[in-house]
């Protein structure tokens, strides 16, 4: 049985471009190395280099990658080759040199992932349809309440993002456009002012002259450090579709899976300085010109690019009692003739936005 993955926008982005916004008109301006790279524990290391511009450079010069430039990997101190595979608690120092743009380098160390225990979930049924004359066509809204247990390490400053996915069965290879039986899951929407942990970026300034609106899944270990944290994740608005010939119980083997991702304090920063810019009353003000200009984080020795690391844990949750008890029990009936689903070969709108 082929298992539709539906891809958030997507659960581990990490958006590290712009160098030109690293630089203070009033300093310097000569082009320089530029390092982005976000590790992750259990894959090969990529760095993404480039050089420095601003906008009166030439446009047609600005995305060429420094031809004379070497990069050199060290892990522990050690030099490294190209397909060494990241290791939680790996100090990783990247270096690059080049000629024309002189040197930069920087150090991050992986995170150890944070695991996720003691997970419960609730259910609330918005409504539930079934076609009156077909066996297995149905649909149901719910919202999905899910409470996850964090046990934080003392000693150990830890930063996180929060992400999700959803699966669903299909009796037919994803492939195929014109499946007879297919099952969906849409994933709604994360309201992130269910849990008070996702605002504690949001500052007495921001409270005061702002809405108060987190609009971010990431937090740190601040308010619970070494301690155990109760989690609250909550998905409005989600919604399952199933259309089948026959009755097919093992359609309503759906699942949710919540990724918590350690990452390291560059990737934290970075990240806040993205909020404040995008979405924080400084940024705000320093667009307007009532307050000094932000400018770009970055880790790099030349202040141009930012190197971070991620940890991964993940938990699944199974939809399938819940689904299955929805369709015997809990619906009212109707007629699909006047109900249409999208369906694109087994990829939906579904999931969450953490990028940057």
């Amino acid at each position: 049985m082929a298992i539709l993955r539906y891809l958030p926008l997507i659960i581990l982005p990490f958006i590290l471009t712009g160098c030109y916004e690293d630089f203070d008109p009033k300093i310097d301006t000569k082009p320089v190395l530029c390092i982005n790279s976000l590790i992750t524990a259990g894959e090969p290391i990529k760095v993404d280099l480039s050089r420095s511009w601003v906008y009166s450079d030439n446009t047609d010069n600005i995305f060429l990658r420094p031809g004379d430039a070497t990069v050199t990997i060290y892990v522990n101190n050690q030099p490294m080759p190209d397909d060494y595979i990241a290791t939680e608690g790996d100090e990783i120092h990247i270096v690059a040199e080049s000629e024309k743009y002189g040197n930069a380098e920087a150090t991050v160390k992986i995170p150890v992932a944070v695991p996720i225990s003691g997970v419960k979930m609730q259910t609330d049924t918005k409504y539930s349809l079934r076609d009156i004359a077909e066996p297995m066509t149905f649909h149901t809204g719910f919202d999905l309440h899910v409470v996850a247990q964090i046990k934080d390490d003392p000693g150990t400053d830890n930063y996180f993002r929060l992400g999700y996915i959803a699966a669903c069965p299909t009796g037919h290879d994803e492939a195929d456009w014109d499946m007879e039986s297919y099952a969906s899951l849409y994933l709604g929407s994360f309201d992130d002012s269910f849990e008070p942990i996702f605002t504690e970026h949001i500052g007495v300034f921001e409270s005061v002259m702002a809405d108060g609106d987190s609009n971010m899944m990431t937090f740190s270990d601040r308010q619970f450090a070494g301690k155990n944290y109760n989690l609250n994740m909550f998905l409005k608005n989600m919604g399952y579709y199933v259309n089948a010939p026959e009755y097919d119980p093992e359609l309503f083997d759906c699942t949710v899976t919540f990724y918590l991702i350690t990452i390291s304090r560059s990737y934290y920063n970075r990240i806040l300085y993205l909020w404040q810019r995008d979405s924080g009353v400084l940024g705000d003000y320093g667009d307007l010109g009532f307050a000094d200009p932000m400018w770009g984080y970055s880790n790099v020795s030349s202040n141009a690019g930012v190197v971070a690391a991620q940890s991964l844990s993940s938990y699944t949750i199974s939809l399938r009692d819940f689904l299955e008890t929805n369709f015997k029990d809990n619906y009212e009936p109707f007629d699909s003739k006047f109900f249409t689903v999208s369906k694109v070969a087994g990829v939906t709108e579904s999931g969450n936005d953490i990028g940057m």
